[in-house]
């Protein structure tokens, strides 16, 4: 049992602590990582009565932007081909993850494409109220319950649960090859017990499912992340285990794909400039460099990647068509479309190193799974603050959508307030 003062002393640590993993948990809203900006605004409103300036900058309500359940620069027209000529007709492509931010960009472009498109979900009642999902099937899964996952794709394979498509009065009897298996699946935090039972098992459910004999499917679309060339994070190592794993078996083919950052990584601080405040840049706003692709033009390419036999077996790094582009030259784009003059507060870099050293020493002196999860936390903050997301090779470079276009879309339209569900 601690001592009063022990008791008081892991008080003011773990208040500490609080402050500078705040920091960290910013940093994914500047930096480039795909944080969700709910997780930010509730963090800063627990420590607001400390960081009240962060709070200020980094508050994003949300009675500012309109609620959409599009895909942002999603095309809703069908092509005007016979059925019978597009690529996907007559085939199943599964995709899991559906409902995210990638996920529901992917299930568009494999509606247009033809496919019989199932979308692995959560929730079908929530899903169902979600427009960009609409022509696919929606199927409830729990992903992490591989006889659960087993069960779905050999009744998929069997005929079951088309799209209204394909659902005519014999579709149970006309089976439909599963052409592509597609994992969008990516944990929410990062920490430790998540990745490996998202990034890793939760996908190799999909592929082990997916080469049962009863299944057959023909090839598997990996969802990865371009920061696994340089893996610190568990998050990076869980993704790895799992390329491994696709790498050994030779009963479907895959790809995989590595983008570098998306669209909405890196507009995480447009409400707050939209409000009057600063633009919060690490370093001197030139600490790195990316070049992010959007997400109709990375569905696209990872639909591609499924029918080009050159990206069979192959690591694909992809990020989209911009020269690159610092953290200051994004903040200035932001401002010139929204017709602001630039401000900008600049935070030192080695504010993670504080945060993190400090982390470390509570995570050693008071041991717990809590502290592990902060620490892998303040790392994650750390990571996308001063590593660069950026691809230089021409051929690791796609689309047509550039960062400008996004953000003149966002001053035009509002921030697209994507939510899973």
């Amino acid at each position: 049992m601690m001592t009063s003062k022990q008791f008081q002393r892991s008080n003011a640590l773990s208040a500490a602590a609080g402050v500078l993993l705040l920091a960290a948990r910013i940093a994914n809203v500047v930096a480039f990582a795909p944080a969700q900006s709910n997780v930010i605004s509730k963090l800063s409103h627990r420590h607001e009565n400390v960081m009240p300036a962060f709070t200020r900058m980094m508050a994003s309500p949300s009675s500012a932007v309109s609620a959409s359940t599009k895909p942002y620069f999603a095309d809703y027209t069908f092509s005007d081909k016979d059925d019978d000529a597009l690529i996907g007709s007559g085939r199943t492509a599964i995709v899991a993850g559906a409902t995210g931010y990638i996920g529901r960009a992917v299930v568009r472009e494999c509606v247009s494409r033809g496919y019989n498109t199932i979308s692995l979900v959560r929730d079908a009642t929530k899903a169902s109220l979600d427009e960009a999902l609409s022509g696919s099937s929606l199927v409830e899964c729990d992903v992490q319950n591989v006889k659960e996952v087993q069960r779905l794709f050999s009744e998929i394979a069997s005929g079951k649960h088309a799209c209204a498509t394909y659902a005519g009065s014999d579709a149970h009897s006309t089976p439909l090859p599963i052409d592509i298996v597609c994992s969008c699946l990516a944990s929410a935090s990062g920490i430790e017990s998540e990745v490996y039972a998202i990034d890793y098992q939760a996908t190799l459910n999909l592929l082990d499912a997916g080469r049962e004999p009863s299944v057959s499917a023909r090839h598997f679309v990996l969802l990865s992340a371009f920061c696994c060339r340089n893996p610190l994070l568990k998050l990076q190592q869980a993704k790895l285990k799992f390329e491994d794993r696709l790498h050994e078996q030779n009963d479907m083919t895959y790809s995989i794909v590595r983008p570098t950052a998306f669209f909405k990584s890196v507009s995480g601080q447009y409400e707050s400039i939209m409000d009057g405040n600063s633009y919060v840049l690490f370093g001197d706003g030139a600490v790195t460099y990316c070049n992010p692709i959007a997400e109709t033009d990375l569905a696209t390419y990872m639909c591609d990647s499924a029918i080009d036999e050159k990206q069979w077996g192959r690591i694909l790094n992809v990020g989209g068509p911009d020269e690159p582009l610092s953290n200051k030259m994004l903040a200035e784009m932001m401002f010139r479309a929204i017709d602001k003059p630039a401000k900008f507060v600049y935070v030192p870099t080695e504010i993670f190193d504080w945060s993190i050293g400090m982390i470390e020493w509570i995570a050693k002196n008071f041991p717990s799974q809590k502290w592990e999860d902060v620490l892998e936390t303040a790392k994650i903050g750390k990571y996308y603050a001063v590593e660069d997301m950026l691809t230089t090779e021409e051929e690791e470079k796609f689309g047509s959508i550039k960062m400008m276009d996004h953000f003149e879309k966002i001053a035009r339209d509002g921030q697209d307030p994507f939510t899973p569900v």
